[in-house]
């Protein structure tokens, strides 16, 4: 099963001039494909910092999901930073450099074209209906932050992690989280190979509901223990 960390690069995010969309995009991709998610972190637009975390994702899980730093300007620098963590030098990619040509054809500037200075060896990843690329090498896939580049690459992830998915059921109750706590917690203590979490709602009207939420890579194991937790929140 591949696990999955993301990476969010922007002063932009940190200072609170946009709110991050990549983020939340790419975990309901993973979400709705079973695909576990090991941790979510944002840095500033730093090489020191992104390479740090690069280093102590990538010993947490399979892949690591880069979300922003790929384009032209002084404080875009995740090309250079997955280099450094990889311990790789940067080269000019062929393809990514004919792709960038394509696009600014005789108006392209050597600021563009540094875009397609990558990581040596690395591959394009592709989006699935524009010519925007990111690209992968060693299970880092750096993708480019403005958030229609980004879905449109990040959309076809769910192929790309999902090899056994892991399965998810969705129960409610009106029920106050400290009245169904004995509950979840025996169950989840003779099943740990079911993760089970509960979460509180505040709806419009001003009511209370607990949304828990069941997962496992074993769809039969997890419909039983389901079936156990819902007659015990009932």
């Amino acid at each position: 099963m591949a696990s999955v960390a993301i990476l969010i690069v922007g002063d932009e995010i940190l200072k609170g001039e946009i709110d991050d969309e990549n983020g939340p995009f790419l975990l309901h991709v993973l979400r709705d494909a079973g695909v576990p998610v090991e941790r979510i972190v944002t840095v500033p637009d730093r090489r020191e910092p992104i390479v740090e975390e690069l280093r102590r994702l990538r010993a947490l899980a399979d892949a690591v999901v880069v979300s922003g730093g790929l384009g032209p300007t002084h404080d875009d620098v995740t090309r250079m930073a997955v280099a450094e963590a990889l311990g790789v030098d940067l080269v000019v990619h062929p393809e990514a450099e004919a792709r960038v040509r394509g696009f600014y054809a005789e108006l392209v500037t050597d600021a563009e074209l540094a875009m397609a200075s990558l990581p040596r060896g690395a591959r394009l990843v592709d989006g699935l209906e524009t010519k925007t690329f990111g690209f992968e090498r060693d299970g880092i896939y750096a993708l480019p932050g403005v958030p229609f580049l980004f879905r449109d690459i990040a959309a076809g992830f769910d192929a790309l992690f999902a090899e056994t998915p892991v399965y998810r059921r969705v129960l409610e109750t009106r029920r106050r989280e400290g009245h169904i706590a004995p509950c979840l917690a025996a169950v989840q203590e003779k099943s740990p190979d079911v993760a089970i979490g509960s979460y509180p709602i505040r709806e419009e009207s001003g009511s209370w509901r607990v949304r828990v939420v069941l997962r496992c890579a074993d769809p039969d194991r997890l419909d039983e223990v389901t079936r156990e937790v819902e007659s015990g929140i009932a």
